[in-house]
């Protein structure tokens, strides 16, 4: 279950970073360059930028997860 929810939250992260990157190429008159820190005034952006990191936080802590897992595992293998 839990590297179920680690391949979720990766496919998160990929289409958040997509959206991200298509708010912040959208505006045609917007006279930032995709990337520039200023694109991020612009609350399409900041919002889809705030998504995507909200999908990298849920990975961190799947991940915390599985590695925790995986270490009791490896505990229990050394315990006779």
């Amino acid at each position: 279950m839990v590297t179920e929810q680690v391949d979720f939250a990766l496919a998160e992260v990929a289409l958040r970073g997509a959206a991200y990157r298509r708010a912040a190429q959208d505006a045609a008159d917007w006279q930032w360059p995709p990337e520039s820190p200023q694109n991020l005034a612009r609350p399409v952006v900041a919002r889809a930028l705030l998504a995507q990191l909200t999908a990298v936080a849920r990975l961190r802590l799947w991940a915390q997860e599985l590695y925790w897992l995986q270490e009791q595992v490896r505990l229990r293998a050394m315990v006779p």
